[in-house]
C-alpha cells in the first residue's frame, strides 16, 4: 500500500473512532500527526519567504462536495439536520468529506512541494465541519443578505452568489450546475469566517492557520455579504 493510501486509510479509521469522543477536531488529530510525519520537503522559495499555500480552494471544494451530496440525498453522507439527520451524523459526514479533500490535495503536494502542515489541515477540517453543521442558518443568512441587495434582482445576479430567487429548486440547480455550487460554497465559507470564526478567534485572542480574512471573493459580493457582519 502506498504512503498516501495508508494515510487515507488511517484517517478513515480515526473518523470512525471519533464518534465516541464527540469532539470534531479529534477526527483530524491523528491525520495531522501523519501529515507531519510523512511531509515532503517544501518549496525552498516558500520556506524562505514564509508564503504558504492558500487553504481556501481545498475548503471550498469540500464544502461544494458536501452541498452536492446533501442535494442528492446520499444515505452514505447524512448532511441535513432539517431533514432529520443528527448533528453528530452531519459532523461525521463533513469530516469524511474534509479528509477526502485533504488526501486528494496531499497527492498533488507530493509533486509540487506545497503540502499542508498540521495546523492547516486542522483549519480546513474545522471549517468544512463548521459550515456543514450550520448549513441551514448560513443559507438563510446568505439568502437574506443577497435578497436585500437591489442590484442582484435588477441584474439577475442571483447565481453569482449560488442563490436562487426561489430557493425551492436549489437542490436541482446544485446537482446540475457545478459553478453555481462552487459560488454557493464560497459565499457560505465567507459568511462562516466573518460571522463565526473571526469573532470567536478575536474573543479568545487566538488565530488559525492563514488567518480568518475573507480574501477569496470579489468586491461586489463582499460588499453584499460582509457589510453588516
Amino acid at each position: 500500500m502506498g504512503r498516501i493510501a495508508l494515510i487515507c486509510l488511517l484517517v478513515e479509521l480515526s473518523v470512525g473512532c471519533s464518534a465516541f469522543l464527540h469532539q470534531p477536531l479529534v477526527i483530524f488529530q491523528r491525520f495531522a500527526e501523519l501529515v507531519v510525519h510523512n511531509a515532503v520537503k517544501s518549496d525552498p522559495i516558500r520556506e524562505a519567504t514564509g508564503i504558504r499555500p492558500s487553504l481556501h480552494p481545498t475548503t471550498i471544494n469540500a464544502i461544494a462536495e458536501a452541498l452536492k451530496l446533501r442535494a442528492s440525498g446520499s444515505k452514505d453522507y447524512p448532511l441535513s439536520v432539517v431533514d432529520g439527520d443528527s448533528p453528530l451524523d452531519v459532523m461525521m459526514s463533513a469530516g469524511k468529506i474534509a479528509t477526502e479533500a485533504i488526501c486528494k490535495r496531499l497527492e498533488t503536494s507530493q509533486v509540487d512541494g506545497m503540502a499542508f502542515d498540521e495546523k492547516e489541515c486542522q483549519t480546513i477540517s474545522g471549517r468544512v465541519v463548521g459550515v456543514a453543521v450550520r448549513f441551514d442558518e448560513l443559507e438563510k443568512l446568505l439568502f437574506d443578505r443577497v435578497s436585500s441587495a437591489g442590484w442582484v434582482k435588477k441584474y439577475n445576479e442571483w447565481s453569482s452568489f449560488g442563490v436562487l430567487e426561489d430557493e425551492s429548486n436549489t437542490c436541482d440547480r446544485i446537482r446540475e450546475d457545478p459553478l453555481f455550487t462552487v459560488s454557493r460554497a464560497e459565499c457560505l465559507l465567507a459568511l462562516f469566517l466573518a460571522t463565526i470564526e473571526a469573532p470567536t478567534m478575536e474573543k479568545r485572542g487566538d488565530t488559525v492557520a492563514g488567518g480568518s480574512q475573507v480574501n477569496f471573493i470579489d468586491a461586489d459580493r463582499a460588499e453584499v455579504l460582509l457589510d453588516d457582519s
